[in-house]
């Protein structure tokens, strides 16, 4: 397919169910004027019509469902109404049909079928932006038609357990936040994932879980690399050198040494042998002086300079280490959701 076929069929799709949507809202409307004009079976037909239309918006398919069911019940229908209001309590349970439009036969009727339709569902967003370190949560609005004991879960999308979010009651709604880190304390990964919500007890005319598929991308900002460790240079020796004092006592030893070695011809006799050893212990002394006279000293300037150098390296790195800090705290996750669905009881 051309890309030119492409774009042509995208429009074509796109506009086709601008089309159904728009059909579907006339046909509500015309239902709701027929309901209006006491109507009642061209309002049926026209309000049926509408719901038939996937397009429909789930706010103008409540508002469908309301007129049907009053209908349905001014026609004598009065199973087709529960039928209608049956579906209206499992589409959003907290929906109440507007008491200044609707006379009390049929607000009665919703609230005794409300009663005996245990049901439950979940709201999200359609996009949200989580900040894990930044308190910028994803949240969850978990509905009940009446009191309800619950668990959320997230799990992967092959059922893998990733965090337990809410476990306990929901008597009419609760908002459920998830902070994009799993149990273990770690951001989540980039995937798909599950938000569920199932009744803690799974009866036979109980709620049916809900939950709704979640794509996870996670967006890390990039760190700053620390500053280079201080070596020399730019760091300055901070004692003299050893070289002076180890080459001061060498020589003495040497030079000691050689006095004491010097040829009979330097001197004759007894007194010659005492007057080398007395040379040589002299000249040794003097290189152990030297040695001591010349051994390391700190260097007190330089001591101050690597003192401030270090200094100023270490408020490098105290800086570095917050900025990090801080670009960490901005890492966020896009959250993408589709919409709620059933979910299967043996998938528990």
């Amino acid at each position: 397919m051309t890309r030119a076929a492409a774009v042509l069929a995208m429009s074509l799709l796109c506009c086709g169910a601008r089309v159904l949507g728009a059909q579907g809202s006339d046909f509500l409307g015309r239902g709701v004027r027929a309901y209006q004009a006491l109507e009642y079976d061209a309002a049926a037909v026209l309000l049926s019509q509408s719901l038939g239309r996937d397009s429909l918006a789930d706010s103008l398919r409540a508002r469908a469902l309301t007129y049907l069911a009053a209908t349905e019940l001014f026609r004598k229908q009065r199973d087709s109404a529960v039928a209608a209001f049956r579906q209206l309590v499992l589409l959003n349970p907290l929906y109440r049909p507007d008491e200044l439009i609707f006379p009390p036969q049929v607000t009665n009727l919703f609230q005794e079928v409300r009663r005996t339709t245990r049901a439950i569902a979940v709201t999200v967003p359609a996009v949200s932006e989580v900040r894990p370190r930044a308190e910028r949560f994803f949240t969850a609005r978990v509905l009940a038609s009446s009191l309800a004991d619950v668990t959320v879960t997230l799990a992967h999308e092959d059922g893998t357990p990733v965090r337990q979010l809410y476990s306990g009651p929901v008597a009419d709604s609760l908002v459920v936040t998830w902070d994009g880190l799993t149990a273990a304390g770690a951001p989540a990964d980039n995937g798909r994932y599950v938000l569920r919500v199932t009744p803690r007890t799974l009866t036979a005319d109980g709620p049916r879980p809900r939950q709704v598929m979640l794509d996870v991308k996670q967006e890390s900002p990039d760190t700053l690399p620390w500053p280079p460790e201080l070596g020399t240079p730019p760091l300055l020796p901070e004692r003299t050198s050893a070289g002076p004092a180890f080459r001061s006592l060498a020589a003495g030893l040497v030079v000691g040494a050689a006095a004491v070695a010097l040829p009979s011809i330097m001197a004759q006799g007894k007194d010659a042998t005492g007057a080398r050893f007395a040379v040589g212990a002299a000249v040794g002394i003097s290189g152990f002086v030297g040695f001591f006279a010349h051994k390391p000293r700190p260097i007190a300037a330089n001591v101050r300079a690597n003192g401030a150098l270090r200094d100023t390296w270490k408020k490098k790195l105290d800086q570095v280490k917050g900025e990090n800090v801080n670009r960490l705290r901005s890492t966020r996750m896009v959250v993408r959701a589709v919409p709620e669905t059933i979910a299967e009881r043996g998938s528990e």
